[in-house]
């Protein structure tokens, strides 16, 4: 069966400002005759299982250097956990588009993670390097599920007027995980050892596999690929037929990605953003040591950037009701980029910590904006996959930001690093410069 992407609908029924309203009532996905309820489980699982993925990484460097004393080795684990993502992203999602039940995907997901970390528990130390990389391949190879998966359920259990403050608590989660799960492994690891730091962590991996047997999961829509229409920003994607095969929604997924042109900008964006704050992990704690403090005061700069974060994130829900969402995003890219910059010039400690969190605080809001552009831009039945599969992009980014972090740790300052991340903010909105992208920003925002 064939339709045409001028034919789909977006996920929340709300076409954004400038696109011309077709006759007819909107009528919404699943998420417009909804209640909303369950919403606080889903968030729950997501939040999680997120904090499981986000612990995972360090705790398996923990345990890979202790046991092994191979750091080579330890960063071709993680490295196994978090590049196939890239490739999986964009399959999963458009597989979880056409998958009536969802929770199997998830529920698969979660008991993988659990199983190959605890596999790394038992063999780190006795087993042959390549075995304990196939683990990390395996707990990283559906990792998609946990980031634009979980998103792409917010919709179809949220009506659409309660979108804003969903995106912003959905936006808020990854800021939970990803400050608590590296404590989380700190003071387990350091009061009983890396081992006892990674079976807690499979430990969680476990409860977010609970967590989601009773998480809502519905299916996208009653017949869906068959009844939709487009209400992307432009032009670009009219009229282009779409199989419902999981390669063509695989390619057709992409497509949107490219040829909607604030999709695109966005998408672009955000990457570039996440690539050169990849260089972070790297310069925080070689900035502390220029302050005259310890690597390990580097753990405070990351901490009060992801609290920071994480207030933004709650915040975001006033600013997108009282801006675009585009508008929010690159107000508050170019904020972070300002903060980071004016922190590469700190004088002491103190004022480090404070611009750290200042920047967390204007990178906050940026993926409530991202979910919300959207949600306004996507087809229902292609939501998932372009969804995972700009976080898969992202993450990919991110890790290689952190990868050329240690190439460019010998050739610049500390400072000089941070000012090259606040500096990567800004060139991050060129993509803003195209003129359709430019005209959504001074828009009013929808609903």
């Amino acid at each position: 069966m064939y339709v045409t992407v001028s034919d789909m609908k977006p996920v929340t029924g709300q076409m954004l400002r400038d696109s011309p309203q077709p006759g007819g009532q909107d009528t919404g996905m699943l998420a417009s005759t909804s209640s909303g309820k369950g919403s606080g489980a889903l968030l729950a699982s997501a939040t999680v299982s997120r904090l499981a993925d986000q612990s995972a990484s360090i705790a398996l460097v923990l345990v890979v250097i202790a046991r092994t004393h191979d750091p080579r080795l330890a960063g071709l684990v993680v490295a196994a956990f978090a590049v196939p993502t890239l490739v999986t992203g964009p399959v999963i999602g458009a597989y979880l588009d056409q998958l009536r039940a969802k929770r199997a995907l998830f529920a698969a997901n979660q008991a993988t993670l659990a199983a190959a970390l605890a596999g790394v528990v038992v063999l780190a130390g006795h087993a042959p390097g390549a075995v304990l990389i196939v683990l990390g391949l395996f707990a990283g190879l559906t990792a998609p599920v946990l980031t634009g998966g979980f998103s792409s359920l917010v919709p179809l259990v949220v009506p659409p007027g309660g979108l804003r403050r969903a995106n912003a608590l959905d936006a808020a989660s990854y800021n939970v995980a990803g400050l608590a799960g590296p404590a989380l492994v700190a003071v387990i690891a350091g009061a009983a050892g890396a081992g006892l730091a990674l079976s807690a962590v499979a430990g969680i991996a476990t409860l977010g596999l609970v967590l989601v047997l009773t998480a809502p999961m519905p299916a996208t829509a009653p017949g869906g690929s068959s009844k939709v229409r487009s209400a992307g920003p432009g032009p670009a994607s009219a009229d282009q037929a779409v199989p419902s095969s999981l390669r063509g929604a695989v390619a057709d997924g992409l497509q949107l990605l490219r040829d909607v042109p604030l999709l695109r900008s966005i998408t672009i964006a955000t990457t570039l953003s996440q690539f050169t704050q990849g260089l972070l992990p790297v310069a925080l704690p070689l900035l502390a040591v220029s302050l005259g403090h310890p690597t390990s005061a580097g753990a405070w700069l990351l901490t009060a950037l992801g609290g920071g974060g994480l207030a933004g994130s709650l915040a975001s829900e006033r600013l997108l009701a009282r801006r675009t969402a585009p508008a929010v995003l690159v107000v508050a890219m170019a904020a972070c980029g300002a903060c980071l910059a004016a922190l590469a010039a700190t004088p002491g400690f103190g004022p480090a910590l404070g611009l750290a969190a200042l920047a967390g605080a204007a990178d906050g809001p940026i993926l409530a904006a991202t979910l919300t552009v959207r949600q306004r831009t996507v087809p229902q039945d292609r939501y998932a996959q372009t969804a995972t599969t700009a976080a898969s992009l992202k993450t990919g980014a991110y890790a290689l930001g952190a990868a050329a972090a240690g190439l460019l740790a010998g050739v610049l300052t500390a400072r000089q690093l941070v000012l090259l991340v606040g500096i990567g903010q800004f060139i991050a909105l060129v993509p803003f410069l195209d003129r359709r992208a430019r005209r959504m920003i001074a828009r009013v925002p929808v609903g």
